[in-house]
């Protein structure tokens, strides 16, 4: 939600907005209503709070006050990351004591901006989270930060939160229909279509061909496993994600910003950059394909039938080959592996 601020205060603007879809961008930040629909692509169904602030809310309050107090008001989110002009905070439930602090300090001194630190940051916390083991959030301490909120705010808040949950009907998030690595790929799908956007706004050639691409691929991957869910076919699904795990991961390395992207940006730096850029775009395009006749074949009740193995793409670069040995090595927990910016 993107919203005017007005008398009632930069932290209730962003108590209301995070109630709207999980992300508050102020409509003082450059760029709000384009960085707001990203946030919201990157975080999908996950418990994750985002509030993006100008410098002006310093004034208000600092970031880590911020994070605690946006906790209490939304004790269903189980990570709050909260952004006041190019600095980050982050609080949670879920992660060790630190961590999300960490992540986001991290990825504001590797990030070349804070759009980016809030993509490293996201991807960062949805990689470290484990799978939810209960139905219900933790309401205990938000860990990583000391919360710092008189307690009739922090009480008033979790009501008000609670208020809104019962008048809305919400109930406890079902189990992801994604199943890992599959996740961890798309969630990295996602953050990649929101950084090939920015080129092309900035004027990359092909960069928002490329981003919508990523966007259909990552939508349509959801879609295929959210189908085989409802229609109780374990036996393909558990074939497809291994499947589409190994696919993905050769997909986001051709995909990602040390390769497809920095060639668009900076062919001047690659040796045969056409051949390349035609290589994986063609990749990209076979697989989409694929994709829609897998679900098709779901709706029919036909079985899956896979084609579109990407071996040959990632053969013919010795640059993918070296980035599928990287993440082999990472045991695949956590999509490409970290850039130093």
């Amino acid at each position: 939600m993107i919203t005017v601020t007005g008398a009632q205060g930069y932290v209730d603007d962003a108590v209301d907005g995070i109630s709207e879809d999980g992300v508050y961008v102020s409509s003082e930040v450059p760029g709000a209503a384009q960085l707001h629909d990203q946030l919201v692509a990157q975080i999908g169904d996950e418990s994750i709070g985002v509030a993006v602030f100008s410098d002006n809310a310093a004034f208000e309050a600092s970031g880590p006050e911020i994070v605690s107090q946006l906790a209490a008001a939304h004790p269903e989110c189980q990570t709050i990351i909260v952004a006041v002009g190019d600095d980050l905070s982050a609080g949670s439930r879920v992660l060790d004591k630190g961590e999300a602090m960490r992540i986001a300090n991290q990825a504001e001194t590797a990030a070349g901006d804070v759009d980016a630190a809030l993509t490293e940051t996201i991807q960062g916390v949805i990689a470290a989270s484990p799978e939810p083991s209960a139905p219900a959030p933790d309401a205990g301490p938000f860990i990583g930060i000391a919360l710092g909120v008189a307690a009739l705010v922090a009480a008033a808040g979790a009501v008000f939160a609670v208020a809104r949950a019962r008048r809305r009907g919400r109930t406890a998030p079902a189990r992801h229909p994604l199943p890992e690595p599959v996740r961890t790929h798309v969630h990295t799908l996602q953050a990649l279509t929101a950084e090939y956007a920015r080129a092309g706004a900035a004027g990359v050639p092909q960069a928002t061909e490329v981003a919508q691409q990523i966007d259909v691929i990552a939508r349509n991957t959801t879609e295929l496993f959210a189908r085989l869910d409802r229609k109780g076919e374990e036996g393909q699904r558990a074939t497809a994600a291994v499947e589409y795990g190994e696919t993905l991961r050769k997909l986001t390395g051709a995909l990602d910003r040390d390769y497809l992207l920095d060639i668009l940006t900076r062919p001047d730096l690659w040796d045969d950059p056409v051949e390349r850029v035609q290589e994986v775009r063609a990749a990209v395009s076979s697989f989409s394909t694929e994709l829609v006749e897998n679900i098709k074949q779901v709706n029919a009740r036909r079985g899956l039938h896979f084609q579109v193995s990407l071996d040959g793409l990632m053969g013919r670069r010795k640059e993918l080959q070296e980035w599928d040995r990287a993440f082999e090595r990472a045991d695949g927990d956590a999509g490409p592996t970290p850039h130093d910016d």
